[in-house]
């Protein structure tokens, strides 16, 4: 930090700051950058909401910031947040905390300079914890002292938490253990329901070879992070194994064999759902104030039926099933869908003694060498920065801006000539190839809708060698004893056909779990497709249904926005948020 960019820097923000205490919309619009950004997490209203551009940042606060009380801005000090050069060449950025009457606040801005001025090109603030509802830190009650012993401590809070918990959890997957481990810190009575028997069975069920994709600091836990010896790329099953122990170690209160069996109801004038739940056999009612959807972003999974597809001798099976390529081997395969499932599955099939492996690719994949992603995340999620600050960094960017930078990014340098060959190769053997949305490749795909992108791991070696064969840009017709039959006229023999064509969406999923009711009262909810402020709907913040929320998104997502839902329900619970 430099003398100059520190004044800088306490200067705009002090500005910043007479404004909104003035409750001046036009004045506090003027400090923005013409094509400037606004983002605050239920800092105006209580919910997520991202504004871009002069006009649409002023008619917001022309609507709003009557209802704020926002003072005690400071700049940070702190060694990752104090007043350094930001995002681009001459850029300055900080972060800043502030309060209201009710809350503390925290916040980032990055500044540019236009004709002598200093003005936002980026602003992010935050409620980050309600004054007297801060989080718990180490919980004292349960570990110090000698009587209860500790073990006998848990057990009460548990039987307490199990009788009426104040929030249900469905889903004992990562997002729902972070979001009930951040809600054990900020007091909140949590019970999580997993139908597996295990917590961690949906990793461990998955096919065989699968590692996650990203680096080990992008899904880190919230409060726990790995262990210095974790590899960088973590197996599926290995994934599950830390969620168990995840859930004992935070102390959470999991119930698993545990299924919703009917339907929930919501008494509006108790403010209280009826769920019944099967516990291993046992029907058990529970009461909660508030439910929480943490089940992924996906439904069931898709399986397309096509004519003849009984007389077919060999196996049908979707990729979710899929046991391993060894149990292939000699066979000859076909996998329908090219995202990361697909391809992952076509080389574990080629790898293993597969006597044949054919891709079926029924529309266009985003696609990128698996390293180069990796670099990319890496630079969002550093290996030696805390976790939480990257996090911060990573959700004071604007979604949609963070696709412009991802884009703009990518087209330089020697990475982008090998992405290019990569890109230009695959088209020749065959594959029908695109940018991703705002062409941000991949992580464009990623932080957006989720579907159809593949991270190159290996398979792209064996499309160009020949070992697996692509057919692109047509559809299956019918099927036959040993053949699946193409629009194009063409057969493929095959023994194996597996459907690696993705699932069904949240929305029918939801209506299964909680009746069309619940799911027509609600305005949104988070189907994987991002809102246009670049937002999740309904992801960790108001769905439209009084005491109905999902967990959606990435390990980030949980990570971060947890607070965020939990504020949202001490709010409720305090009567700062009437419902």
């Amino acid at each position: 930090m430099t003398s100059s960019q520190s004044e800088v820097a306490s200067s705009w923000l002090a500005q910043f700051s007479t404004c909104l205490q003035r409750r001046d919309a036009m004045g506090t619009a003027d400090l923005f950058a013409s094509d400037g950004w606004l983002r605050h997490f239920l800092v105006f209203q209580w919910d997520l909401r991202t504004l871009h551009g002069y006009e649409k940042i002023s008619a917001y606060l022309s609507s709003y910031i009557q209802e704020s009380s926002l003072t005690n801005f400071e700049l940070a000090s702190d060694q990752y947040f104090k007043p350094s050069p930001g995002r681009k060449e001459g850029d300055i950025s900080s972060g800043f905390t502030f309060s209201t009457p009710i809350a503390n606040g925290r916040g980032s801005f990055n500044l540019v300079e236009s004709n002598g001025e200093w003005k936002a090109s980026t602003v992010f603030m935050m409620l980050d914890s309600l004054k007297g509802n801060e989080e718990l830190g180490a919980d004292e009650d349960l570990y110090e002292g000698r009587f209860p012993t500790w073990f006998e401590a848990r057990e009460k809070q548990w039987e307490c938490s199990g009788k009426d918990p104040e929030v249900l959890i469905v889903g004992a997957g990562g997002n729902g253990l972070q979001v009930a481990a951040r809600f054990r810190q900020m007091k909140i009575p949590a019970l999580v329901i997993e139908r597996k028997a295990r917590v961690g069975d949906t990793w461990r069920g998955r096919h065989p070879t699968l590692k996650l994709h990203s680096p080990r600091e992008h899904h880190s836990f919230l409060y726990q992070p790995y262990p210095e010896n974790w590899p960088l790329w973590t197996p599926g099953s290995k994934l599950g194994d830390w969620l168990e122990q995840y859930a004992v170690l935070q102390d959470l209160l999991v119930w698993t064999n545990s299924n919703i069996v009917s339907p929930p109801s919501y008494d509006r004038q108790t403010k209280e759902w009826t769920v019944n739940i099967d516990k291993s056999g046992q029907l058990i009612t529970v009461h909660p104030n508030h439910i929480v959807v943490a089940t992924g972003i996906y439904g069931k999974p898709v399986v397309p039926t096509y004519e003849g597809q009984d007389q077919f001798e060999g196996q049908i099976l979707h990729a979710a099933t899929f046991p391993g390529g060894s149990y292939f081997a000699g066979k000859r395969c076909v996998v329908v869908g090219t995202g990361t499932s697909g391809h992952d599955i076509a080389l574990d099939l080629s790898t293993r003694g597969a006597e044949s492996v054919t891709l079926i690719q029924r529309s266009s994949t985003c696609v990128q060498p698996g390293d180069l992603v990796a670099k990319q995340l890496q630079g969002m999620w550093p290996a030696g920065v805390p976790v939480e600050v990257s996090d911060f960094r990573r959700f004071s960017t604007p979604v949609k801006l963070g696709f412009e930078i991802l884009a703009g990014a990518r087209k330089h340098g020697e990475m982008w000539e090998k992405e290019k060959c990569f890109m230009e190769q695959l088209e020749k053997a065959g594959m029908n190839i695109n940018m991703g949305p705002f062409e941000a490749g991949v992580l464009g795909v990623v932080f957006s809708n989720h579907h159809g992108f593949w991270m190159d791991v290996g398979c792209a070696e064996r499309i160009l060698s020949g070992q697996i064969q692509i057919k692109s840009g047509i559809q299956i017709t019918r099927l036959d004893k040993n053949s699946i039959t193409f629009t194009d006229g063409s057969t493929v023999e095959a023994d194996v056909v597996i459907f690696a064509t993705g699932y069904g969406s949240m929305k029918e999923y939801a209506k299964d779990l909680l009746s069309d009711d619940v799911v027509s009262q609600a305005k949104s909810l988070p189907y994987g497709v991002l809102d246009e402020e670049g937002e999740l709907p309904a992801g960790y913040r108001p769905t439209g249904h009084p005491g109905l929320w999902f967990a959606s998104g990435l390990f980030p997502n949980a990570r971060f926005q947890s607070k965020i839902l939990g504020i949202q329900i001490q709010a409720i619970k305090l009567g700062y948020i009437m419902v």
